[in-house]
């Protein structure tokens, strides 16, 4: 941290204030809503240090130190300590509630960096790692395990890599553990988690120019990823404001195929322009508290092959982007149902 403890929590009372205020009433409002299914409060392994190999699932971790999640690394034996160190823990996917339903990993708040892998796959990431490094301690963590990364009947392993600049570091403070959210239950195609992420500062895109020609010259450079749904601004684009890309592509399961369906895209703070295939599907302008829904024709999606869908959102000020799910599809048949039913 570049703070002393006083002004952190000047700043971060600041924060919470400014982000009430621009924000207005997106909690009263919110879609998600979250039950723990696995309680990940306790000891964890704990090694300082940095290698790529310790994402690894099969990775052993026996001679690490065991440390508690969550606490301030400098309150476990570490005082002094700022610098990178890695976090490892295991569940049973026996503890879920079935496939059916979909998992997001909760790991609270992290100070300062941090990327998060299940079974060595990444699932998400808050911050920014040296040398371009951008804190995110005030955020907090929630990343979409993908159903295809878990094993049901099995053991399944966290690693959680985490950078802290000074002052204290590591999993700090939350409610830790595997949650389920109601609003996701009605979902056919999850659309959490990683996608591809541009920014386009001092360009002549803006939201009025946005059109069906202009995707053809986004190119193959500049992508990053960011963790959807979550404001940029907790991601490594603190202070960010002006237009930016989001893309992701996915397979449409064959039981969806010849039906028209329904694009859930949760809250865009503050204007998007939605693309399905290369096609506009919707549009909002200055609506951060509007949920997005897009209808879409079955003769726009593609099978056996994937799918892009691609998102430009233009914020003028204050916090941006994709922040708040549900974020994904179902069929325009089962939508009034999930309506009712949520």
């Amino acid at each position: 941290m570049i703070m002393g403890n006083c002004k952190k929590n000047w700043v971060l009372g600041g924060l919470v204030m400014v982000l009430s205020c621009v924000l207005g009433n997106q909690v009263t409002y919110a879609q998600d809503k979250w039950e723990r299914v696995v309680n990940l409060q306790g000891k964890w392994k704990f090694s300082i240090g940095d290698k790529a190999i310790w994402a690894d699932r099969y990775y052993n971790d026996s001679k690490w130190e065991d440390i508690y999640v969550p606490s301030k690394w400098e309150d476990e034996g570490f005082n002094g300590y700022n610098g990178y160190a890695w976090y490892r823990k295991s569940f049973s996917g026996e503890d879920l509630d079935g496939r059916e339903l979909s998992y997001n990993l909760f790991l609270g708040y992290i100070d300062d960096v941090d990327e998060v892998y299940v079974n060595g796959h990444k699932v998400g990431s808050s911050g920014a790692f040296p040398p371009r490094f951008h804190t995110a301690y005030n955020a907090s963590r929630n990343y979409y395990i993908p159903t295809e990364y878990i094993d049901f009947t099995g053991k399944n392993v966290i690693a959680v890599r985490v950078y802290d600049s000074e002052i204290e570091g590591g999993i700090v403070s939350g409610e830790v553990g595997v949650y389920t959210s109601k609003g996701d239950r009605g979902l056919a195609v999850n659309l959490r988690g990683v996608w591809d992420f541009k920014i386009v500062p001092n360009s002549h895109e803006r939201y009025s120019d946005i059109s069906e020609k202009i995707l053809a010259t986004l190119g193959k450079e500049g992508w990053t990823e960011i963790t959807v749904p979550g404001a940029w601004e907790s991601q490594g684009f603190g202070k960010y404001d002006g237009g930016a890309w989001y893309r992701k592509q996915f397979t449409l399961p064959k039981e969806l195929l010849g039906d028209d369906l329904v694009l859930l895209l949760g809250k865009i703070d503050d204007s998007d322009k939605t693309f399905l295939n290369g096609k506009l599907i919707g549009w909002n302008y200055d609506k951060y508290q509007k949920e997005r829904i897009y209808f879409i024709s079955k003769d726009l999606v593609k099978a056996g092959i994937l799918n892009t869908l691609v998102v430009y959102v233009d914020d003028p000020g204050g916090y941006g982007g994709i922040y708040e799910g549900p974020v994904g599809l179902m069929k325009q048949g089962d939508y009034t149902r999930y309506i009712r039913w949520k």
